[in-house]
């Protein structure tokens, strides 16, 4: 019989009704962490947190990094949690908003094109 892993007691990651999924369990597992700890837990920490496997661990990282939940950057604690920020940029470029980071502009969605083509300029020096 293998050994039962330790499951973490902290109160706020028991499930409640609002927690209908290991997803939702791992968000939370990873924002506590963050807020205790100052940084972001390994995939194995959050594993053994929860109990269940790495490779579990991982997909659920990634299906909560995909819908932009959480935030992953290279490294072994790269993940990290979205700011108002970037949640509001990722909202506007599911409804079809074209946002450049760089200047921080946003525009529109636009059902003509052609509207958004930049202008074409001619010169005609006098003769």
């Amino acid at each position: 019989m293998a050994p039962m892993r330790e499951v973490a007691t902290d109160a706020s990651l028991r499930l409640r009704p609002e927690m209908t999924s290991r997803r939702l369990l791992v968000l939370a597992f990873v924002r506590n962490y963050i807020e205790r700890w100052g940084e972001s837990p390994s995939y194995g920490e959050i594993a053994n947190g929860l109990a269940i496997s790495a490779t579990r661990a991982r997909q659920l990282v990634k299906a909560l990094v995909k819908s932009g939940q959480l935030l992953r950057k290279a490294g072994p604690r790269g993940l990290s949690l979205p700011t108002q920020v970037e949640d509001a940029i990722r909202q506007l470029r599911e409804l079809g908003w074209q946002v450049d980071d760089a200047i921080g502009l946003a525009l529109p969605p636009c059902a003509d094109s052609s509207l958004l083509a930049p202008p074409m300029l001619d010169y005609h020096p006098d003769p």
